[in-house]
């Protein structure tokens, strides 16, 4: 699946939430709350001074993640960018990111 279809089938949301306010509001505050989640969960994983997690703690980040995934589709589809954008404007910062960083690449 591509970002493009992943956008145009994560944003077919009901009617009752299509209004000004919540159109904005649902996707940044979920995006808050599932951050937050997995903050608690990666702190319990880490808890015992090492990193170590149970795949039922695997499999709720990857929940999490998943909400994450559909809030930004969200927001891009209220605010007209593409997520496949965001992907790419992504990986330019990440590398640009590493070549500021590692100075082979300097």
């Amino acid at each position: 699946m591509t970002f493009e279809e992943f956008q145009s089938l994560a944003t077919k949301v009901p009617l009752s939430l299509r209004n000004n306010l919540d159109r904005i509001n649902l996707p940044a505050l979920g995006l808050q709350e599932e951050a937050g989640k997995i903050g608690s969960l990666l702190a319990s994983a880490s808890a015992s001074g090492k990193f170590i997690m149970t795949p039922e703690q695997r499999a709720e980040i990857q929940n999490r993640l998943a909400e994450i995934l559909w809030y930004s589709a969200l927001l891009c589809d209220e605010t007209g960018i593409a997520l496949h954008d965001v992907a790419a404007h992504s990986l330019a910062q990440l590398q640009a990111r590493v070549k500021e960083l590692d100075p082979d690449q300097r």
